[in-house]
């Protein structure tokens, strides 16, 4: 909470919001610690907004990596992995495209442009992964 409250918010609410999903979204802690803040509101050219700020989060490739890992962990322990590819593919468009729908307040036009997809595409893969659409949200 102190991370939060020290924090100056410039997007405001929508800010915190948008935090919030994409921590919820990249990591699979069920606790949201003042370590995943700090990952999440490093600046990408690494400047802090705290003298001991924690370093910023890892890559992208590492973190499928131990996800995937899980997956195929579970598989020597009997759970059945069909369909494999198709779940982490969804497990990475579904939180994309729903963050790049809300930081464009629901316009799919725009979503579609920001993801380099075709509109027609983004509402298909919006109605196949049951994304809810919300216009004109903050």
């Amino acid at each position: 909470m102190d991370r939060l409250q020290a924090w100056r918010w410039p997007g405001n609410v929508r800010e915190l919001e948008n935090l919030i999903r994409r921590i919820v979204a990249l990591y699979s802690q069920e606790t949201i610690t003042a370590d995943l803040v700090d990952a999440e509101l490093a600046d990408p050219l690494g400047s802090e907004f705290e003298p001991d700020r924690a370093p910023v989060a890892e890559p992208l490739v590492d973190s499928v990596s131990r996800h995937i890992a899980r997956y195929l962990e579970a598989g020597r322990e009997g759970m059945p992995l069909h369909d494999l590819h198709a779940r982490i593919i969804a497990e990475v468009e579904r939180p994309l495209i729903q963050m790049t729908l809300t930081e464009t307040r629901g316009n799919q036009i725009k979503a579609a442009a920001m993801l380099g997809l075709n509109r027609n595409t983004l509402r298909k893969k919006i109605r196949d992964l049951e994304i809810p659409v919300v216009r004109g949200v903050v």
